[in-house]
């Protein structure tokens, strides 16, 4: 009785440190969760434990999304058109997933988080650098302007930006949905820093609006991954994960929402960095567990 309280206490604790990733930087969910659930204590495979991690992010993903959307800090139309090709492709991902060997699953999680990471550093400190530009010249030419961030319907203003659910489809957003909702599926995670690297360099949003678009984008897809794979999740241990990942994220974007845009963005990259370094170690764990079976057989 006590190891089973001690292992639902050890699965809400990872849920909220998930959840609380999400909800303030936009991602690092699945970092926390799958490796959490992978432990010699909870002792799951990596299938499973993907399952439980995508169960958990779909209801905490949905929770911050829903606190960004209350605070006019995201833009339904673009989250659409990325969200519902993702839907589609997520299937697909999903199907690919179940048939690939546990350590290669593994592998493929820690290796694709390694490939991206760089590309996220870059992009946002490429966006920072651009930032920094424009604001000094806004500055240079209308000293009052305020320093809050914009809300949706600020950024609705600019010409050539049209926001809201009545927005024109761009091929691009609707391309970009079909890889996001696939590679996340086969991952097991949500694909939260993909989908704001892509709006950082496609969308030009301040960083809030942009976390806010990014999580509702990818919320749906997240759920129909989760139901694909929800013959493989331990529901109790996923109940608890999921509580403490709801709990996490409420947590999480009410402090997101709470500090400047500038300070948000250097904990994404910090975050980039960090996690990131883990999945460098795990990645090489994996290719010399790879290697061992190779040579063995």
């Amino acid at each position: 009785m006590l190891q089973g309280w001690r292992r639902h206490g050890f699965a809400a604790a990872v849920g909220m440190c998930g959840g609380g990733c999400v909800g303030l930087v936009g991602w690092g969910g699945a970092q926390f969760i799958i490796p959490g659930m992978t432990h010699p204590l909870m002792g799951h495979s990596q299938l499973a434990a993907t399952g439980i991690s995508l169960c958990s992010l779909s209801l905490s993903t949905a929770t911050s999304a829903t606190k960004f959307l209350m605070d006019e800090s995201a833009d339904m139309g673009t989250a659409a058109a990325i969200a519902v090709p993702s839907v589609l492709s997520a299937r697909l991902g999903t199907r690919l997933a179940a048939r690939i060997p546990d350590t290669v699953l593994q592998l493929t999680f820690n290796g694709l988080s390694l490939l991206f990471i760089p590309l996220h550093l870059l992009v946002q400190r490429h966006a920072a650098s651009k930032r920094g530009a424009t604001h000094e010249s806004i500055q240079a030419t209308d000293s009052t302007q305020s320093a809050r961030p914009r809300r949706a319907e600020e950024s609705s203003a600019q010409p050539g930006k049209p926001f809201g659910l009545l927005a024109t489809l761009r091929p691009q957003d609707l391309a970009f949905g079909c890889l996001s909702g696939a590679v996340s599926a086969l991952m097991g995670v949500g694909g939260l820093p993909l989908t704001m690297s892509y709006l950082t360099l496609c969308a030009d949003l301040p960083h809030h609006l942009m976390q806010g678009t990014a999580v509702l984008a990818v919320a749906p897809s997240i759920f129909t991954s989760a139901l694909s794979r929800f013959h493989a999740v331990p529901v109790v241990t996923a109940a608890a994960v999921t509580a403490g990942a709801m709990t996490g994220a409420v947590i999480g974007a009410s402090v997101a929402l709470r500090i400047p845009e500038d300070t948000l963005r250097e904990l994404f990259m910090a975050s980039l960095v960090v996690l990131g370094g883990r999945s460098f170690i795990r990645a090489g764990h994996n290719i010399k567990s790879l290697w061992g079976n190779w040579t063995k057989g």
